[in-house]
């Protein structure tokens, strides 16, 4: 938890020290790492997060929200999350979803344990 609310700060100042004008759209692509799974974030103020999957999430797109609001910042946040998948998984079967319209920044990931056939295998 500590690790997610720590790189969550550091994108909120990364995005916030470029100048964007209110109301950027910014789209997270990504797994349970992305909705926090087996966390109380996974359903954490999911009504401020458009859920492109309708499935009430609010993960780590709902913190980063919350980190813009309190730093004065209007973010329009989106996300598409599916778990154990990789960003070949989005490509392939949701671009139709996240393609719908263009977004202003998008973060993405792809599968958490590297090699899904050999997980935490770095080779």
């Amino acid at each position: 938890m500590k690790r997610i609310s720590i790189a969550v700060a550091l994108l909120v100042l990364a995005l916030g020290t470029t100048g964007r004008a209110a109301g950027t759209s910014i789209l997270f692509v990504g797994n349970s790492f992305t909705f926090a799974f087996g966390s109380p974030v996974r359903f954490y103020r999911a009504d401020t997060v458009s859920d492109l999957n309708n499935e009430g999430i609010g993960g780590v797109p709902a913190l980063f929200k919350s980190f813009t609001q309190q730093a004065g910042l209007d973010y329009d946040v989106a996300l598409e999350t599916r778990g154990g998948v990789g960003i070949d998984f989005h490509l392939e079967n949701k671009l139709g979803v996240i393609g719908r319209r263009g977004w202003d920044v998008v973060v993405a990931h792809g599968y958490s344990t590297l090699d899904a056939d050999k997980p935490r295998d770095p080779a």
